[in-house]
Parts: structure tokens; sequence; C-alpha cells
């Protein structure tokens, strides 16, 4: 990868870093090495013997992963896995399997990461292997910090100057750690700190006047703190703090760190150059752990993903939704077709994830699904389970929903009448996150007038669903041949499977293709032009989106919809909540 890359890292540095944190000892690792062993030795060998390919031997040791009940047997499955998909090459597997055991080991130490790449990973395959680069990329930048931090905070114990202790801030802003970052900068009497962390204490200050002097702050690495700036120029936004020009300054600066990727930026506002008052943050969050009987689902607003990603509490006992700014997009297969241009004008929240059978259960006290799990999708849903009778319930003309579905119990819960299944037109422009490929990751069926195989292999990177492949035979007809191989997320999909390990697309949506259809609220297929609500009138079939587990992969695309009676039980859902409602 980089000069800087090596066979293997310290031991040492190592067996610290497991010290320091909640990952497994190295008494609990050796523990779980020997069941480990004889669980996947007959892999192995037939690996070694060349009978089986490194992806089929990682598919079952994340077959395993699911029974695992320590988390040193979860690590040293997940990093078995992680050296067998790098060995075979498969690097987009690889990364994934980075980022799950980040989600499925508690504080996965940073150089642990290191060490793993390190010991698979080779000079030249950077091209190959971006994603893999990032993720270590980003361990070293933590190890960098972190060592920075230690030095800093001897400093600031030694001296206690304002340089000392601007220093110390930075490196807690590098880390993440804004909290602490601030309370390092008011003591060294920055007036944008001490005004975020006590705004009666700096009465010339405000979040315009603080966004920009974070968004000119010079230091070594500059992103944290422009990421920081534009979750103020939001709050600005929000509280009608800037006119004019400066609405414009704010809207390309937030943009800006919105293109850059998930690093704590806000999103663009809406096309009036303002955030709806009703929106407080990038990410909603409904908080359903008080279960069924609850009186109220408490809701809060987050400025950007918290450290670490999702945790399995936003799949379990707290619903994620994230915001969609306004904009315009062709609905459809046919990206070319002007006259199928949608203009979206208000903005709304989604559902970062679909909706678990936990949280199902949680909001309604029962779970109908066919698969069990409680962080796979909930499934085998009707729409009338969600809303009410049709009859009663005729969206768009009738906006109410019965109070004894999950969306009635949701809203009366939390004192919020937006929330609702999304529109067609909001769930593909979600879906889209700006591109006009049949794909958010930028791939097509369709390659020089011929399907090609990419088509299919890029979406095992994306969604649960059952692999294929289209091959011209030479007669004048296509045939469908099926492969089942293994997916990098527990091997041929027999199923749903847990929400979250696959790619999100640019705006951090899970699972936009397979697992599981998704209802929509729209009526059969919605028309075009400003907030299409679909046909009022005609048969009772409402819209599901994005594919199931066992759809073929040529309907793994954003403009992939089916219609289904509003009573036929089949499929699933995500929360949406429209930011206008009250």
């Amino acid at each position: 990868m980089k000069n800087t890359l090596k066979i293997a890292v310290s031991a040492a540095l190592t067996v610290a870093a497991l010290a320091a944190t909640a990952m497994p000892t190295k008494r609990q690792l050796a523990e779980a090495q020997q069941l480990v062993k004889d669980l996947t030795a007959d892999d192995i060998r037939a690996f070694s013997a060349k009978q089986k390919t490194a992806g089929e031997v990682a598919a079952k040791h994340l077959d395993l992963l699911d029974k695992a009940e320590t988390e040193a047997c979860k690590y040293l499955l997940l990093q078995g896995a992680f050296r067998l998909y790098a060995r075979g090459g498969d690097y987009d597997a690889a990364a994934d399997i980075l980022q799950r055991m980040k989600k499925v080991i508690s504080d996965v130490p940073p150089e642990v990461i290191v060490e793993l790449v390190n010991g698979e990973m080779r000079r030249g395959t950077e091209s190959k292997a971006p994603r893999v680069l990032a993720i270590y990329n980003d361990a070293k930048h933590t190890i960098k910090y972190r060592k920075l931090l230690e030095t800093a905070e001897a400093e600031v114990k030694k001296r206690g100057t304002s340089t000392a202790l601007k220093n110390l801030a930075e490196c807690h802003a590098c880390l993440g750690n804004w909290d602490d970052a601030l309370k390092f900068f008011a003591r060294a009497r920055v007036s944008a700190a001490k005004w975020e962390l006590d705004p009666k204490s700096v009465s010339d200050c405000d979040a315009f006047k603080a966004a920009e002097f974070w968004w000119s702050y010079k230091a070594e690495e500059t992103a944290p703190f422009r990421a920081h700036a534009a979750a103020l120029y939001r709050k600005a936004l929000d509280n009608n703090l800037v006119t004019g020009l400066y609405i414009e300054i704010a809207k390309q600066r937030i943009a800006d760190v919105e293109t850059r990727g998930r690093t704590g930026g806000s999103p663009v506002p809406d096309m009036n150059g303002r955030a709806s008052r009703s929106s407080k943050g990038l990410y909603c969050v409904v908080d359903l752990s008080a279960g069924p009987n609850a009186m109220k689902y408490p809701v809060s607003y987050l400025p950007s993903a918290p450290k670490g990603d999702w945790t399995d509490e936003y799949k379990t006992t707290k619903l994620v939704l994230r915001r969609i700014e306004p904009g315009t997009f062709i609905m459809g297969a046919d990206q070319k077709d002007e006259s199928h241009r949608v203009k979206i004008t208000k903005p709304f929240y989604i559902g970062v994830f679909e909706v678990t059978q936990k949280q199902y259960e949680l909001v309604t006290g029962n779970n109908p699904s066919k698969y069990p799990g409680d962080m796979r999708p909930v499934e085998n849903l009707s729409w009338e389970m969600l809303r009410g009778s049709a009859a009663e319930h005729d969206w768009p003309k009738v906006k109410t929903v019965a109070p004894d579905t999950f969306i009635g119990r949701v809203r009366a819960k939390t004192g919020i009448s937006g929330f609702d299944l999304p529109t067609q037109a909001q769930w593909e422009y979600a879906c889209r996150a700006g591109t006009t490929t049949d794909r958010y990751d930028g791939s097509n069926l369709i390659k020089n007038g011929e399907w090609h195989d990419s088509a299919v292999r890029s979406v095992r990177r994306l969604g649960r669903c059952a692999i294929n492949q289209k091959v011209y035979t030479g007669e004048p007809r296509w045939v469908m041949r099926w492969h089942k191989k293994p997916d990098g997320k527990g091997g041929f999909s027999s199923n749903t499977t847990t929400v979250g390990l696959y790619a999100p697309n640019a705006w951090g949506l899970y699972d936009m293709y397979g697992n599981s259809w998704e209802k929509c609220v729209s009526r059969q297929y919605d028309t075009w032009g400003e907030n299409p609500v679909g046909r009022q009138n005609g048969k009772d079939e409402r819209v599901v989106c994005g594919g199931g587990w066992n759809s073929s992969a040529n309907a793994m695309v954003s403009s992939s919809i089916a219609v289904t009676p509003s009573n036929k039980k089949g499929g699933g859902f995500r929360l949406a909540l429209t930011i206008s409602s009250k």
C-alpha cells in the first residue's frame, strides 16, 4: 500500500492495545482459539487443497459468527474472514469485514485494524482496495492523535499556557471529542468555544460567527473543524441568523462538507435557504426502549453520526432517521426522460435502516416475521397493518392512521403526526442520493449495449439478494443462470439478514437494495411533477420498492418497484417524517 505498510506490527503494541480496551483479553482469545480452529478446520483444509474458494470459507466463518457467544470468538471469526477475503482479492468484502468488526466488537483498538491490514495487504493494492485503505488510514490517524493527545496532556499539566491548551483541544477535535475540545478551547479564551458552552457568556457571538471562526481555523487538519463549522452554519440557518449573500455562503460551505463524506457535517438547507424550525439535526432518533406500554417515546436530534458509527441500539431500542434535503431528480429507469422529473420541495427524514423486528415489537408488542431475528427487518406485513384499513385511511385523501397500528402508536407517543411511510418519490430520491445510474454506487446493468457481469458483482456489495447472472447463449434470447456464491454476509441469501451489513449510499442509508421489499404510502405508481403523491383513485394497490432477499440482481436498482394489495402480507418498511408536518 505505502512504504509505511509492513508485514506485521509490534506484538507488544497489540497486546497493550487489547489490555487497554474492552477488546477480548489475551487469555480469552487463547481460550476461544481452539474452539474456532476445530469448527473451521475442515474448511481451511479444503481451501488449502483448492477445493473451496477463499470466499466460501470466509462465508462459513460468518455463518458461525451468528452463533458465537463471546467477543473473543467473534473477533477470531471476523479476523479469519478478513484474511481469507484479502487473500482471495475480494477487497470490498474485506472492507465490509473491517466495518463489521468495528460494530460487533466493542471499542476495537486502531492498532488491531492496522495489524490486520499490514499482515494481509501488500504494496500495489491501493487502487484495488480503496475502502480498505481508507479504514487503514483512519486507524493510523486515530493512533497518531492519541499519541499526540498524551503529549499535549502532559504539556498542559506542566505549563498550562494558551498554546498548550489549544494543542490539546486540537487533538480532541481531530479524534472527534468535540465536547472536550470546546472545554480546552474555552480555557484558552477562544470566544467561539466559550459561546458554544454558554451563549450568555459572550455577547458578541452567535452561531454564524462561531461557524466562521471554526471554518477558518488554522490547524494541521482542517476537516474536523470545517465539519463542526457546518453544524453551526446549519444552526444559524435554522434560527434565521443570516440573510442575503451570507445564506449562500452558509449553503455553499455546508454542501462542501456534505460532499466530502460523513465527517460530522450537516446537509444543505432547503430551497428557501433555511431549514425548518422542526428540524434540529442531521439525524432524528426515536427512543423505543420503554416498550409498547410506554406513555411517551422521546425524540432527539444528532448533528452527526455517533463516534464509531451506528451501534446495535440503533437497530433495536432506537429508531434513527436521516434528514434529506429538497431537490429535483428524474424518477424511474429512463434517466433521460425529462417528463418524469420530480421536484421535492419539503425536507424529510427517512430511516437509516429498515425497521427491525425488535423495534416493531417494542412499539406493537408482537412480531409477525417469517425469519426471526431482533436486528433483521420486520417483514410479512401488510400496508393496512402499518396504517389501518385502506377504506378508512385512504391516503392521500385521508392523512390519519389507525391508532393501534405501528405508525399510529409512533405518532401518538412522540406527539409528531408527520411520521408515515415514504412516498414512492421520496423513497427513490433518498435511494439515489444524487446519482443517475441504475445503482447508487455508479454501476449500470447495461454497458455498451450489453449486459455485463460487473452489474451482478456490484450488487453483492450493496444488498441482500439472490445472486444471478445473465449469459448470452448464442440463441436469440437471454437465459438465466443462478450462482449460489457467498456474498460476504453469511453465505448465499436464503432469507433476510441483519440490517446495516452492506455498503450504504452517499447519504448513509443502508439496505436500499434487497433484504426486504419496502412499503410506500403511495397508491400504484407515482405521478410526476412537484411532490407527487401517486394516483388518488383506482385499485387499492400500494407501491413497494427496492427488492428483497430473493430478488434477482437485475431487480436491485434505484427504480425497482412493484405493487401489492393493501391487505396483502409481505415485505417490510422504513419510517419517514416530512419536516413541515407538525
